[in-house]
């Protein structure tokens, strides 16, 4: 059987809070590449690699305010130092948040019962996790380590991750309610499907007594009545990977990247749909389990027993929108 890492309640402040065209949570890529920084660090001490990531959130906290004491909020964002001018700096928004979350990664190269080894593992966590960065934002404080090699061990600790929510995978629930759209009208995008689960819609419902008495559409009264999304639960639009939008040049060709040893293409955040499930819920914890698959342009984080969706690959690329040449200045 598959053996766990937990990192317990792990605080994080000034975690970045924005992910795309989503806010309110730090994409999965950012937890997923947490795990493997430190799989990395671990790999040089003992044997052992992390591999798929389930995040469980007990509490967070967007920095947001409102600036009229009601209406919209806005990010309470830092002030920067002043220029050499005295003049005030400019401000890139950047959404921030403080959370407090727990972490179960699948570990491998561990055997159960093997207490020296298990001691090791968790003084090199003790040492090396607080010191690192989790999506941006700063490890203040972790509650516990602890190993789960055993089906009761993994069990237990699931009922004391209580009270806390687990995000799962749902493309899914996006897949089937784009089929449905596509039967309606085959005009629509997988944008719009989307785009049904990231909106609060409302739908205005002519009064029957008003219905007959008015003149005109202009005149009739209505009520508005809230339309749900296409599938129930606590559903969030999420960001899950990358595709890419260009070709893949070799090694060179584009000027300014950060390695210029490696091929290179131009990639922009996909998108999908997941569902925040209270703990509880799960029956394994592999259930929650998110790992990367890369297929051609595609480089997604897909979770947990979700039945796999054939991705439909890109159009073909508009090689007048990215010219290597005009790169290479």
């Amino acid at each position: 059987m598959k053996h766990y890492l937990l990192l317990k309640k792990i605080a994080v402040q000034n975690a970045n809070a924005i992910a795309g065209l989503t806010y309110g949570f730090p994409a999965i890529t950012n937890f997923l590449g947490f795990a493997h920084a430190l799989s990395r660090q671990l790999s040089q001490q003992l044997a052992v690699n992390l591999g798929g990531v389930a995040v469980i959130s007990h509490k967070n906290t967007v920095h947001a305010r409102q600036p009229s004491g009601w209406g919209d909020y806005v990010f309470a964002l830092t002030r920067n130092p002043l220029t050499q001018q005295g003049n005030t700096a400019p401000i890139n928004e950047e959404g921030r948040m403080s959370m407090q979350i727990s972490l179960l990664i699948e570990i491998e190269g561990i055997s159960g019962g093997d207490r020296q080894t298990e001691q090791t593992l968790i003084d090199a966590l003790k040492t090396r996790v607080p010191s690192m960065r989790l999506a941006g934002g700063q490890i203040t404080h972790i509650e516990d380590y602890q190993l789960l090699t055993s089906a009761h061990q993994q069990q237990h600790a699931l009922r004391r991750l209580m009270p806390g929510f687990v995000l799962i995978d749902r493309h899914d629930y996006l897949a089937r309610h784009f089929a449905r759209l596509q039967q309606q009208d085959p005009t629509l995008t997988l944008m719009d499907a989307w785009c049904d689960f990231a909106t609060l819609k409302y739908r205005a419902i002519p009064r029957e007594d008003e219905a007959h008495s008015a003149s005109s559409e202009t005149q009739q009264k209505a009520v508005w009545q809230y339309q749900p999304k296409p599938e129930p639960g606590y559903l969030v639009p999420i960001a899950t990977g990358y595709c890419a939008i260009s070709e893949c040049y070799a090694p060179g060709k584009v000027a300014h990247v950060r390695d210029s040893s490696v091929p290179v293409a131009f990639a922009e955040t996909a998108y999908s749909v997941g569902e925040w499930l209270s703990v509880h819920r799960l029956q394994e914890i592999q259930q929650g389990i998110w790992r990367y698959h890369h297929d051609d342009s595609w480089y997604l984080a897909r979770g947990g027993l979700v039945a796999q969706m054939v991705i439909p690959q890109p159009d073909e690329y508009d090689n007048q929108a990215i010219v290597p040449q005009n790169l290479l200045d």
